[in-house]
């Protein structure tokens, strides 16, 4: 361990901004069919506004992990975290859909910095076992938070409408400042000269494991984050109350802790690699099942959301299953350039999911089937890349082991 380890009160404000990004677009999520009423635009029109968001997600991701590691740590911290408060005001302003597209942008922008800055800032002062404990840690987090950021999101819709969502995205944005501010600097002092951008860029860009590795990342997300994209949709659709669509937070949770759980147990036995390729299968199967039990609930509203609620709890379970796996051996080659490529690599997935939700967004259809279909064909790209991961995998341990 490098320094001193984080007080408990350090710690808890790491928690709370790792989980912040995905606290501040599940709050959010709710209010988007509200959005589009708002301001007089179609569904599709509104659902930009998550692909926006995750393509400055990524931009960030690479700004403040490159800026932590020239300027330091916390001034990039608090950089991010001032970018997102100001954002969350001119939200908070917005006359018109398009000043609430480039506010939200900016908002993703600088919540990027509770992603990768706080992950560096972890591993400055943590090292092997001690690092997987504090992970494990988050990982339990995460899976909580879906449970709070829908049913917020829901309540203050059904009370405040969209202007109840954006004061309490600024007032969180306060909350947050205040945390990154109690974080000391992490960096060591005598810290080496990061390494060179371009030519880490060009070595990642030339390997396709890590290329492979950056789609299942953004494919599972992609079926996590659709769901939050296009559930409040078909839930309305359904003649669904907006409170269904918050409560299934907590089913998200549910799903998303037992997913982390039955992923532990099976590193006992088995490779990463392997549940990696389980979690694609079990993907498949389930989002195969959502087509089927929402084909046969057809006519029956109720019965209908309560299928896709049930199969949808699968599918996170399989991406609770899958991430984790596939984060801790994506850059296992490059631990020389470690704080560089996590940055370049966080760039790459995140922009393949803006790309997909882009592609959710252009395709979309306001019937309900159209969310299985959606999961079903994600699933189904999933697939390859971790049949090939696994055997990559494989052909690696019979390398090993003959040499």
């Amino acid at each position: 361990m490098n320094g001193k380890p984080l007080s408990r009160a350090a710690m808890a404000a790491v928690l709370l901004l790792l989980a912040f990004p995905q606290l501040s677009e599940t709050i959010y999520a709710p209010v988007l069919p509200r959005i589009a009423a708002a301001f007089a635009v179609a569904p599709g029109m509104a659902q930009w506004a998550v692909s926006i968001d995750f393509a400055a997600f990524a931009v960030g991701v690479l700004f403040w992990g490159r800026l932590s590691d020239l300027q330091g740590r916390r001034p990039a911290l608090l950089a991010g975290l001032a970018c997102y408060a100001l954002a969350a005001l001119l939200a908070l302003a917005a006359g018109s859909f398009g000043t609430l597209l480039l506010a939200r942008a900016l908002q993703s922008f600088g919540a990027a910095c509770g992603s990768i800055v706080v992950q560096t800032m972890l591993r400055d002062r943590f090292q092997g076992a001690q690092l997987a404990a504090v992970f494990s840690t988050i990982v339990a987090v995460l899976a909580l938070s879906p449970a709070v950021g829908p049913p917020l999101g829901a309540m203050l819709a059904s009370r405040y409408g969209v202007h109840g969502v954006l004061v309490c995205l600024a007032a969180l944005s306060l909350v947050f400042l205040l945390c990154g501010a109690s974080l000391p600097e992490t960096r060591p002092a005598h810290a080496a000269a990061p390494a060179p951008l371009l030519p880490t860029a060009w070595r990642m860009t030339c390997d396709r494991q890590l290329w492979s590795a950056a789609w299942l990342v953004a494919g599972f997300n992609l079926i996590l984050f659709g769901y939050y994209t296009i559930a409040p949709f078909t839930l309305n659709q359904l003649q669904m109350p907006d409170w269904m669509f918050g409560a299934s937070g907590i089913l998200i949770a549910v799903a998303g802790g037992l997913g982390a759980r039955l992923n532990r147990r099976g590193l006992l036995r088995h490779s990463p690699a392997h549940l990696t390729a389980l979690a694609a299968l079990g993907a498949l199967l389930s989002s195969a099942l959502q087509w089927m039990a929402m084909t046969a609930a057809a006519g029956h509203p109720l019965a209908a959301a309560l299928a896709m609620l049930g199969t949808q709890m699968l599918l996170v379970l399989a991406f609770a299953c899958a991430i984790p796996n596939v984060l801790a051996s994506a850059l296992s080659r490059y631990r020389d350039v470690q704080g560089t490529a996590g940055a370049l690599f966080g760039l790459a997935y995140y922009l393949m999911l803006s790309a997909g939700l882009g592609l959710l967004s252009a395709l979309y259809r306001p019937q309900p089937m159209f969310q299985p279909v959606f999961m079903l064909l994600v699933s189904a790209a999933i697939m390859p890349c971790a049949v090939l991961a696994r055997r990559q995998a494989a052909l690696a341990l019979r390398t090993e082991a003959s040499s």
